[in-house]
């Protein structure tokens, strides 16, 4: 499945609970929150919670995206990732 795809799995998801908050702003406290904890993972070698914490940043990152009027974020996300390989 691509991320595009499954980024609208979880939106019609979350649209089907109307107690879920969809706005910009809880998007960007959740992503903030992701970091915070995917730092503190990494610090503890926490390999899982590593990977649940980037899943639920990236869901996050897609709604901003969106919201700024990308259409297609993973193509988005491709094109910076191969930008930052070829830095390396």
């Amino acid at each position: 499945m691509l991320l595009n795809e499954a980024y609208q799995k979880v939106v019609e998801e979350l649209y089907t609970h109307p107690s879920t908050k969809k706005d910009l702003n809880t998007s960007l406290l959740s992503l903030n929150e992701s970091i915070a904890k995917i730092w503190e993972a990494v610090e503890n070698n926490k390999t899982e919670k590593i990977k649940s914490r980037a899943a639920g940043a990236l869901i996050s990152v897609f709604y901003v995206m969106k919201e700024l009027g990308i259409e297609n974020p993973e193509k988005c996300l491709i094109q910076k990732l191969e930008e930052l390989r070829k830095d390396k």
